[in-house]
């Protein structure tokens, strides 16, 4: 006759694993809350990863657009719905604007903006409340140079 023993219970072993995996994540945890802060910390600069956002949805809209031009302070263009979308320096902000409604604001404390039409798109010198200026190309996506 067999008698099995069906002892419920963890090993020493899975108790090992199981400890191991959570020293590791506690070891990463400081480092997860350093990057978000770092990521999420105000200052008076703009943001590099607004910034990017803001480089990206200008250009594939402007990729799209069956026509583009500068006027001031502000990027005109006409998109394949036949829309009226603007980007223009607003109270110390870039906002975008469709048909004249609207008010999304695309980058945040802006000190001053300088547009320039070029060949391929439109030559942006966006200068932050940090005097630090970010200067980029919409149309292609090149970032040509920051400057404090």
């Amino acid at each position: 006759m067999f008698i099995f023993l069906k002892e419920k219970g963890f090993t020493l072993l899975e108790v090992l694993v199981s400890f191991s995996v959570v020293l590791i994540l506690t070891v990463f945890f400081p480092l997860l809350i350093k990057n978000l802060i770092v990521l999420t910390e105000q200052d008076d600069g703009i943001h590099p990863l607004e910034l990017e956002i803001f480089i990206q949805q200008a250009s594939k809209e402007m990729r799209n657009a069956k026509g583009v031009s500068v006027e001031g302070e502000r990027i005109v263009m006409i998109n394949q719905a036949d829309q009226r979308v603007t980007y223009e320096f607003y109270q110390n902000n870039l906002r975008r604007r469709v048909n004249g409604t609207g008010h999304e604001l695309l980058l945040h404390r802006v000190e001053s903006i300088s547009l320039e039409e070029d060949g391929n798109g439109v030559v942006c010198k966006v200068k932050g409340r940090d005097n630090v200026v970010h200067e980029f190309k919409i149309g292609k996506v090149v970032l040509i140079r920051n400057t404090e």
